[in-house]
């Protein structure tokens, strides 16, 4: 077998140790996902907030995100099929820190304890497949928000019946948002609280575990009826829907 390397592959070479040792400017969080039968869990989205910073995993399960601000996380892992897991960290300015997640396989609905709507959870995910057994509005699993294929949280609404997708003016810039067609409000929740400077709806459907649509405020659940009034009183376009989006750092209930 020849030994010769031209010159331009010599020099391509030499390169790339000079490039590996390169230092890695940032913090980083690195890892692994696997089932909980100890598999690796290929492909998973791997997601850290604030800054929505995101990386996939790999065939052997393991995942780096590099670049990271000091500061506190949370990073979470998820993957259809699965229960998303997050993790609560905390980084130097360019330290390192190793996480282990392990995604269990979502449970069918067939096995889940179905309670009368009223006595389903308010505030953890847990309420979302409660409700869905009975019906009354929307209901989009981790499943079927993927299966739409939507780039932003806003467009799930697009193939909903009695909504539209417009695009307004808000402090961040132009923003798709989910409307009423012809006339109507609607009242957001985020993981069963109303939205806030710090509780504001996920801008990719990613972020999304589940989601919640109620068209007709009559139908809403008794807990979220509250809601269907508009802050101030009634106006011309009458009670609202209800829209109520789970995220992936939705609690559950013990």
């Amino acid at each position: 077998m020849s030994r010769f390397v031209s010159a331009a592959a010599l020099t391509a070479l030499l390169a790339l140790p000079a490039m590996a040792q390169q230092p890695t400017r940032g913090a980083t969080v690195a890892g692994t996902v696997r089932d909980s039968a100890g598999q690796p869990v290929q492909a998973a989205d791997i997601v850290a907030q604030p800054g929505n910073r995101r990386t996939r995993s790999d065939s052997a399960g393991n995942f780096l995100l590099t670049g990271l601000d000091g500061g506190t996380y949370v990073v979470a892992a998820r993957k259809v099929g699965f229960a998303p897991e997050r993790w609560d960290v905390k980084l130097s300015k360019s330290g390192r820190i190793d996480l282990k997640f392990v995604l269990g396989r979502r449970v069918q609905l067939d096995t889940v304890k179905v309670m009368a709507r009223r006595d389903c959870p308010e505030f953890t995910v847990d309420g979302f497949q409660c409700r869905r057994r009975s019906g009354g509005g929307v209901f989009l699993d981790y499943d079927e928000i993927d299966d739409r294929g939507a780039s932003y949280t806003a467009d799930l609404f697009q193939n909903i019946e009695g909504f539209r997708v417009d695009i307004r003016r808000t402090q961040l810039g132009p923003m798709r948002v989910p409307a009423r067609k012809g006339f109507g409000c609607i009242t957001s929740l985020v993981d069963g609280h109303p939205v806030t400077g710090a509780n504001l709806v996920p801008m990719l459907p990613s972020d999304l575990s589940a989601l919640e649509v109620y068209l007709k405020p009559d139908s809403v659940p008794e807990p979220y009826q509250r809601y269907t009034w508009p802050s101030g009183g009634v106006y011309r376009s009458g009670r609202c829907s209800v829209v109520v989006y789970w995220t992936i750092w939705a609690p559950v209930s013990r």
